[in-house]
């Protein structure tokens, strides 16, 4: 009962119906009297005023099995309160001493995080507390509200702690903490009450022993008020084993209790089993909490779960020695203040080295204070100023963001890491941790601190490319976060090596780590080399945990080198060893790739279905970081779209981008452009929006002439292309795209190439064939350089070239560039894909522009076959049948082919000219032109998308005359 909270009720307090009916023979007798006594004065304006003491009673509150609790005015001082009437039918005179002592302290006691206590006296027999009255509501309560942030619960908390280590500094012990004995008022404070009192247990004390309570196992954190309580004071789901057992208690036994309410207020679950009352006493004598299980939003660092789990330790000695060291371990703020004090002291330091020479035989010296100096030669001033000379020499559109990026992204790991070293040094000197967990985070910091030194390294090596600046903003943003040394799952899982073999293994990691810096960087074939050595060398030596991690290392870079089905095979071998060795991180991650690759790169619902199921497994037993669920969610997404449920991809791709918020992830980005591809089918101006957001964190990540900004460019130029292909933004979109993608390169590569097609396909657009012409060959000069002669993307310039040297009439050229493309497209896509139709159709047009009718009629024939049933495709084959047949003077043949498009001659888009104008001279020749078809054919001349040259080049081809022009209003 949390006696000094508002409770809701009417404006006035009670109604006079709720007084009449709660006047019955059930209530107390003080109750009673009061509830008659008001009802009497509402009724007939008169009657006397209730009081306890000199306090007037207004309402009830609330009431329990040992105590009531009333809002009260202090006429004197002009205020409200609350007064609690103590109803303990057992208490005896020495516990009546007891509670006054304990009241008298605590009202002695003035801290802004506990209730205060103004009076104390009695009443009928009873012991009353006059207390401050507190607007507001529970700290249960309010976590029950919504989910908070972990930030926002560790900082209630820690208010209340301290009200609590105020309490214990004054000798009294609360004995019930709990989060309804928390109490949040209007304005954002924070007070703990029931001090040491135990006046407010919801259900009153039993001389019996414990007893099962099976509900218990399901009810939520909320049902706080499912307390069992026993012959001792206090509420079981948060009581220490010594005061279950009615032993004595002290102020670790609060801190129990406030470390119980602290776990499950941040993971939602209790740290022990509790079934039922019984299974909680077993689970603690067994003294072993529950690791923390996954959130739903952002994980609480896992410092967190150190610090409670000491405050949970089944001994009491074990646990910390106050509940102000308790907080200090937990508040930010203090470990900022410590890490600021170190840094201010730096100086001083300097000035006084000479006389701590001196003194230092008899003073001991601070083995924590140059942890800074551990990144001399990985970050420090010298390799800063060379690295600036280094990439300062590298001349491309997003060189200087790129820059700005790589050394911001390197400053922050650097102040990260030494703040962690600090940290885990200081931990172990204080005896804080355990060494065997400090000696394991120390090997992490410096596994880190290698990987950084061998990437900045690798950037310091001569003829360092552009593209090795682009990629090197992607490796900086993928360093391992320096909080990662903090997951104790992490570092404890894996069994280490034999201590004989202990240097080899860390060196071969390092060598690991640079082919994975290699990689990362672009130069993938030396990274793929050294990785094969690095595995051949951890094969010998037999370790199988650096065998999974360089069998990682290899499917990463078979996967960069775009060899998907060894990589997919790579992954699998990884696993393997992964999960015989417990390498249970490693395995967790692999799950996740594999399932992405699966659904994305091979559309395999099969496949990333038991991949995603493993991946959910594997997640879960570690307690995945937010990027792996956010991963975990896009899977998801990427699954439901495979399986047609675009619903739930939505839902799951929405996720994916919250998850990604949380560590400002360099996927973002990605997840967007994915959500704004399928929000594309119902709403098109959300989808832009999606697509813009998206541009917008790639600039922010990578810079705005990253390479990677420009793919972004790229997919929101054709998306707004494929909406609206006049849309006077797209040209811009796309130019800019290929603008970056030219000041990126200076040497052939795939990014260089699809600038190139893009411009060629704008030019097209605007009628500049010349200029589309210059592109084309310029896209085929840099593919000859970059790809295998076989390569799929060699059709594109000759597609290109095709459209312009139609374009101008040059159809012996077309016809060869067409074939070119078939030659290529054709045995890859098969003769139902998409493309391959419409070259099939531009080859049987073409062959009709060249007057090879025989030819283009068995084209058309073919075609026909296959595309009778998808009407998109079906229109230009039925108009060049037509056509032939008209070529020929056989009116019936071609009347006959223009049938199946009559019904939707409105509907034709693109092709309504071609029909206006094949049925209008059918009709013409026939002598049944009629005034409706002559409008038919203005109207579409008047919004066709043929060139004039092209229609005159056509009209003769169909040998029109002149007063066939004239009869069909085209002269």
């Amino acid at each position: 009962m949390s006696e000094a909270v508002t409770k809701s009720g009417s404006p006035d307090g009670e109604t006079t119906d709720e007084l009449l009916h709660a006047s019955g023979p059930s209530q107390t007798s003080f109750e009673h009297r009061r509830v008659v006594a008001t009802a009497r004065r509402r009724l007939f304006g008169r009657g006397p005023e209730v009081k306890i003491g000199r306090y007037r009673i207004e309402r009830r509150l609330g009431f329990g099995g040992m105590g009531e609790v009333y809002l009260a005015h202090d006429e004197d001082l002009s205020r409200k309160l609350a007064i609690k009437r103590v109803l303990d039918a057992k208490q005896t005179e020495v516990g009546h001493a007891r509670l006054r002592r304990e009241a008298q302290a605590l009202a002695r006691l003035s801290h802004p995080n506990v209730v205060q206590i103004y009076d104390i006296g009695e009443h009928e027999q009873c012991i009353f507390l006059a207390m401050e009255y507190i607007d507001g509501e529970t700290l249960g309560a309010w976590l029950d509200a919504e989910p908070r942030p972990w930030s926002a619960v560790v900082q209630q908390f820690v208010a209340a702690g301290r009200g609590l280590a105020a309490a214990h500094e004054a000798g009294l012990v609360h004995r019930d903490f709990k989060p309804d004995n928390v109490l949040l008022s209007a304005d954002g404070r924070v007070r703990v009450a029931d001090f040491g009192l135990a006046l407010g247990d919801e259900q009153p004390w039993l001389s019996r022993g414990i007893t099962d309570h099976e509900d218990l196992a399901e009810a939520p954190i909320s049902a706080r008020a499912s307390n069992v309580s026993v012959g001792v004071r206090g509420t079981i789901r948060y009581m220490p084993l010594e005061q279950l057992r009615d032993e004595a208690v002290d102020a670790r036994s609060d801190q129990f209790s406030f470390c119980v309410a602290l776990y499950e207020a941040l993971w939602g679950a209790p740290p022990f089993p509790f079934a039922s009352s019984r299974d909680r006493l077993q689970a603690l004598e067994r003294g072993v909490p529950l690791p923390p299980p996954p959130t739903a939003g952002a994980r609480p660092p896992a410092r967190y779960w150190r610090v409670i789990r000491r405050g949970l330790n089944k001994e009491p000695d074990k646990r910390w020695p106050t509940m102000a060291a308790l907080l200090s371990a937990l508040d930010d703020r203090a470990r900022r203040r410590r890490r600021a004090a170190w840094i201010g002291s730096v100086g001083a330091a300097l000035v006084l080295a000479a006389g701590a020479l001196v003194v230092g035989r008899e003073g001991q010296l601070d083995p924590c204070a140059a942890v800074e100096r551990e990144l001399e030669g990985t970050w420090d001033a010298p390799r800063r100023a060379a690295l600036e000379r280094q990439l300062g020499a590298i001349d491309a559109g997003h060189a200087q963001a790129s820059r700005e990026r790589v050394f911001a992204g390197l400053d922050r790991w650097s102040q990260g890491w030494v703040g962690e070293r600090e940290r885990v040094c200081r931990a172990n000197a204080e005896h804080r941790i355990e060494p065997e967990f400090a000696r394991l985070q120390t090997a992490c910091h410096t596994r880190q601190r290698r990987r950084v030194e061998d990437l900045v390294g690798l950037l310091l090596e001569p003829g360092v490319t552009e593209q090795a600046l682009a990629n090197a903003v992607e490796a900086v943003a993928a360093l391992p976060s320096t909080a990662a040394c903090e997951d104790e799952l992490s570092l404890h899982g894996v069994e280490p090596g034999p201590p004989g073999i202990i240097n080899e293994v860390e060196s071969l990691r390092r060598e690991l780590g640079r082919a994975h810096e290699l990689r990362l960087l672009g130069s993938v074939e030396a990274g793929l080399q050294l990785a094969e050595a690095t595995h051949v060398a951890a094969v010998e030596l037999g370790y199988g945990p650096l065998q999974a991690e360089t069998l990682t290392e290899l499917a990463y870079a078979e996967l960069a080198a775009g060899s998907l089905e060894t990589a997919l095979e790579r992954i699998l071998q990884a696993i393997d060893a992964a999960e015989l060795h417990h390498h249970d991180y490693l395995a967790a991650q692999l799950w996740i790739e594999y399932t992405l690759r699966s659904l994305i790169a091979l559309d395999d619902e099969t496949a990333g279905s038991f991949g995603l199921r493993r991946a959910e497994v594997a997640n879960d037993r570690i307690n995945a970081p937010a990027r792996a669920r956010a991963r975990l969610a896009f899977a998801h997404g990427q699954l439901a779209r495979l399986r047609g449920d675009p619903k739930a991809a939505e839902q799951r791709y929405r996720l994916a981008v919250e998850l990604s918020e949380v560590e400002d992830s360099a996927d973002q980005p990605s997840y967007l452009a994915n959500l704004a591809n399928l929000v594309a089918t119902r709403d098109i101006d959300e989808a832009t929006k999606l697509m813009r957001r998206a541009v917008l964190q790639a600039e922010t990540i990578f810079g705005p002439q990253h390479p990677q900004t420009a793919r972004l460019l790229y997919d929101l130029g054709l998306a707004l292309r494929g909406f609206d292909v006049t849309n006077p933004e797209v040209p811009k979109l796309l130019e800019r795209a290929a603008s970056i993608w030219r000041n990126s390169h200076s040497r052939p590569h795939h990014d260089l190439a699809t600038a190139e097609w893009l411009l060629g396909v704008l030019a097209v657009d605007r009628g500049e064939f010349d200029l589309a012409q210059a592109h084309a060959l310029a896209l085929a000069e840099i593919q000859a350089a970059s790809l295998p002669a076989g390569h799929r993307d060699h059709g594109q310039p000759a597609q290109l070239l095709a459209t312009v040297y139609s374009t101008r009439g040059e159809y012996e050229l077309a016809l060869t560039q067409i074939n070119a493309a078939l030659a290529i497209w054709a045995p890859a896509d098969g003769e139902d894909d998409v493309v391959v139709l419409r070259l099939r159709t531009d080859a049987a047009y073409t062959l009709l522009a060249l007057g090879r009718i025989d030819e283009a009629e068995a084209q058309l024939d073919q075609l026909l076959a296959r595309v009778k049933d998808r009407p998109d495709q079906a229109i230009p084959v039925y108009l060049g049948r037509c056509e032939v047949a008209l070529r020929r003077g056989d009116l019936d043949a071609a009347s006959a082919e223009l049938l199946p498009l009559d019904p939707i001659a409105a509907s034709l888009g693109p092709y309504a000219f071609s029909h206006a104008l094949l049925r209008a001279l059918i009709d013409l020749r026939r002598g049944q032109l009629d005034l409706a078809a002559r409008e038919r054919l203005q109207q579409a001349h008047a919004s066709m998308v043929f060139t004039t040259e092209q229609i005159d080049e056509w009209i003769d081809q169909l040998d029109v005359s002149p007063m066939e022009l004239t009869a069909l209003g085209l002269e």
